[in-house]
């Protein structure tokens, strides 16, 4: 009787499995679309058409990406490239941000490109060529460029370099281009550390703290000083915590206004996040909903270079319909519903976040590394 009983579990079991595999199937199957670039920089196809509606319909459009790829940086300019937007917000701190835009606008193509050289990882992510093309596009545009994140580790020399020619302190001056020096030197020394970590650091950043200074100045240091800890405490859910306020520092100047969103995509869900916290994504999704309006939620993924299929097997389901190099798009969104009137059941956590956050999901059969400008660090 136990053996029978044990075998019509495990077959209720299986047919239940099954039948959650073939209600997935279905629904993707009924809900994709594809489209390809074209000779315009832009796209063709179903899956754009749908994709531009979707946009034009949202107040707030949030990317959740892969970092360092070519093929992103031409989805979102072929975004701002036909429908307008007000704001821009991207994962690199206010401050290197406000840095490269002032030299984008003041210096010769010839300086700037000297520039980029000197600085390398210092611009984060837009050291990378396609991304400083999307940068320069989106401020042509007259879109408005806002950077919510921590400063990066190597970005201090390029900032308390601006710092000392912004100041009008004597003292801080000269503390400032001790600073520069010691960075770079302690670069140099193959440290296991950054500098904004050593001894040398601190006690400067003690010393200017004495001084009178400017109140952009203070600020700045400030935001090193946090960062610093932000890094060294490793607990994500402070940093996600410093991002959001960042993101709603400058609430009044986005809320009634139309905003991209292009960070990782731990970053966008309207849930939580993929790293088990409430993040940007979840901000600006309730921020719209108290508002009467609506935010979209697009997820970018792709096959990168090197990578197999069975690097790809958490979304298995979404790429059994993928059978040439088109672009597809997947909406999310029947899936939730099906979730939420407990019809389908996802048992991988990671996935059920991914439809539970996102509205569409977009695939590139293949992710190519955007070339990088100047140094990889300092």
């Amino acid at each position: 009787m136990k053996k029978t009983n044990l075998l019509i579990l495990s077959l209720l079991i299986a047919n239940f499995s099954y039948a959650q595999t073939s209600l997935m199937d279905s629904l993707i199957q009924k809900n994709y679309s594809t489209f390809r670039k074209n000779n315009s920089s832009a796209f063709e196809g179903n899956g754009w058409s749908i994709l531009q509606d979707e946009i034009s319909k949202n107040n707030s459009v949030l990317l959740g990406e892969y970092h360092f790829t070519s093929e992103i940086p031409y989805f979102t300019n072929a975004i701002v490239n036909s429908i307008k937007f007000d704001n821009y917000f991207m994962e690199i701190d206010p401050y290197t941000i406000n840095t490269i835009t002032t030299k984008i606008k003041s210096l010769s193509p010839a300086d700037l490109d000297k520039f980029r050289h000197e600085s390398g990882s210092a611009l984060s992510f837009l050291q990378g060529e396609a991304e400083f093309d999307l940068y320069k596009n989106i401020l042509q545009q007259n879109i408005k460029i806002y950077g919510a994140e921590q400063i990066s580790l190597f970005s201090d020399q390029l900032l308390i370099s601006e710092l000392s020619k912004q100041s009008k302190n004597t003292k801080a001056k000269e503390i400032y281009k001790q600073m520069i020096a010691n960075s770079a030197a302690y670069d140099t020394k193959n440290n296991t550390t950054f500098y904004l970590f050593s001894d040398d650091c601190q006690a400067k950043m003690e010393a200017l703290s004495t001084l009178n200074l400017s109140a952009n100045e203070k600020e700045q240091l400030e935001a090193l000083k946090l960062s610093k800890e932000l890094y060294l405490s490793r607990i994500h859910p402070l940093r996600i915590q410093y991002l959001k306020h960042l993101v709603l520092e400058k609430l009044p100047e986005w809320k009634d206004k139309k905003n991209l969103f292009k960070y990782g995509a731990n970053h966008m869900p309207k849930g939580e996040s993929l790293m088990e916290v409430f993040d940007i994504g979840n901000l600006v999704s309730n921020i719209e909903e108290a508002n009467y309006r609506k935010s979209l939620h697009i997820m970018i993924i792709g096959k990168k270079e090197g990578e197999t299929w069975a690097d790809l097997s958490e979304y298995k389901p979404f790429l059994s319909v993928v059978k040439d190099d088109n672009w597809y798009t997947y909406d999310l969104r029947p899936l939730k519903q099906a979730i939420s009137k407990k019809k389908l059941k996802v048992e991988d956590l990671t996935l059920e976040r991914i439809i539970k956050g996102y509205d569409y999901l977009v695939f590139i059969p293949s992710l190519t590394k955007t070339p990088k400008t100047g140094k990889q660090d300092h």
